[in-house]
């Protein structure tokens, strides 16, 4: 007997939930059919270029270029191949 009543107070409550009126939603809602629209802000160009960018690009590619000028990019001699492990090249 005692299940029955726990099963028939859960269904009970289940039905009367069910059976209740939504509350009335006002305009200011979101979920109001008669609420307005939200705003349509554009959307910004993530890979664009933004002022810090373009102000930085100018600095870089001088820096670049003083260092391509200052030093040369050095080429290891054959003296310091053979003091590395594993970088001994084969002889002509």
């Amino acid at each position: 007997m005692n299940r029955y009543s726990i099963l028939l107070v859960a269904l009970d409550l289940l039905v009367g939930c069910a059976t209740a009126p939504p509350p009335p939603l006002t305009a200011d809602d979101p979920a109001s059919p008669s609420a307005p629209e939200a705003t349509v802000r554009p959307l910004r160009n993530a890979l664009g270029a933004d002022d810090l960018t373009k102000k930085t690009r100018p600095i870089f590619a001088q820096a670049a270029k003083d260092q391509q000028q200052a030093s040369p990019t050095p080429t290891p001699q054959q003296g310091q191949m053979d003091q590395m492990p594993g970088m001994n090249m084969p002889k002509e």
